[in-house]
Formats: C-alpha cells, structure tokens, sequence
C-alpha cells in the first residue's frame, strides 16, 4: 500500500490554550502521550510538527496510508476535544507540475 503525506493544521482560541487553560493543559499532555501509540497501530509516522508563532496553531506533517487513519489519530488521540482542524492530502511539486502543464489551457 502506498505511503501518502497529509500536512494537518490545528488551531484553538487563546481561552483554552494550553498555555494557560489547566483543563486544556491535561487535556494536551493526555493527547501527546497517546499519539506515539496511535500512530504505531496505524502504522503512520509524524515527519514534522510546528508550532506557528505567535498564534494559536499547529502543523503536523504525517505518512500515512489514508487520509482516515490521520482523521482517527486525530479524534482518538484527542486533539479534536481542544482543537479545530484540517487535513491536507500532498503532492510532490514535481508531480504537480507534470499534470498541470499536460492539462489544456482555457
């Protein structure tokens, strides 16, 4: 089965960052802990995470073989009880640009 990369964006309001929310700060160190496991069962692997200074958001980079075994990590993991999201399935640049050039101009 073939290995795709999604790159995830993740974001909450300043009101339940972890930073200064001890609900979501719980929360947060309960979802860090389960993700390694999470992944493993899938059988995915996070290739970056990012946070994006100074705001409250995220990017996680992972292989995966479908874009449901993020979506589930997401969800079981937690990040979804404090979080919002989106997934973005990739392509190389380089693939992406042989497929442009043979689509037909308008």
């Amino acid at each position: 089965m073939t290995i795709n990369k999604y790159v995830v964006e993740l974001w909450h309001e300043p009101g339940i960052s972890p930073l200064s929310n001890a609900s979501s700060r719980k929360m947060a160190n309960r979802t860090h802990e389960k993700l390694p496991g999470l992944m493993e069962k899938r059988g995915m692997k996070m290739i970056g995470a990012y946070h994006l200074d100074p705001e409250h958001r995220s990017i996680l980079i992972f292989e995966a073989k479908t874009v449901e075994d993020v979506r589930d990590v997401l969800y079981e993991s937690g990040f979804m009880h404090w979080c919002d999201g989106r997934i973005f399935p990739t392509t190389p640049l380089s693939e992406m640009h042989k497929w442009a050039v043979a689509q037909e101009p308008i």
